[in-house]
């Protein structure tokens, strides 16, 4: 039996909580009673599409002439995959788009894979959100834990995250 308040008071739903109180956002967390680690696994636990899912993909970009890291993610349908050379040519960087280790998620984001939330994100992250999202009135998004997410409409999602919109990302 999953314990939903341990969830809650865990790091990742935590953090979520404290950013909603401090930008006034009327917006729930669901813990779930199976994971949501995957997309497949997520709608299968809240009983929506897949393709309602949105998947949080972590890149890091790392630049030709620097060590500097950037914080790229795609916000992609959970139906679609994230086309990673339009990826590359939307963030404007010369440089190369890299899938980091679960350190550099944890690092960067705050959040531990499979529970990378759009929300409460560091400033200088770059956030992409795939278009084909808007196909649905509601979207399920990752709540800083496997086994939490919370619902929006997409135009939530973009605001809420920072997101910039391209119907390039996802194939």
């Amino acid at each position: 039996m999953i314990d939903k308040t341990k969830i809650l008071n865990s790091s990742g739903p935590k953090r979520i909580s404290k950013y909603l109180s401090e930008n006034n956002l009327d917006i729930d967390l669901v813990v779930l009673d199976t994971t949501a680690r995957t997309a497949e696994d997520a709608a299968r636990s809240i009983g929506v599409q897949v393709g309602a899912i949105v998947k949080s993909l972590v890149f890091n970009f790392k630049e030709d002439l620097s060590r500097h890291d950037h914080l790229i993610l795609a916000l992609i349908s959970g139906d679609r995959t994230c086309d990673t050379l339009a990826l590359e040519k939307l963030i404007r960087f010369k440089g190369k788009l890299l899938r980091p280790d679960a350190d550099f998620v944890k690092s960067k984001t705050g959040y531990s894979i499979g529970g990378v939330s759009p929300l409460g994100l560091p400033t200088d992250a770059k956030v992409y959100v795939d278009k084909s999202l808007n196909r649905f009135d509601e979207i399920w998004a990752a709540a800083g834990h496997p086994f939490c997410v919370y619902k929006c409409a997409y135009n939530e999602l973009i605001l809420h995250s920072n997101g910039i919109e391209s119907d390039l990302i996802s194939v």
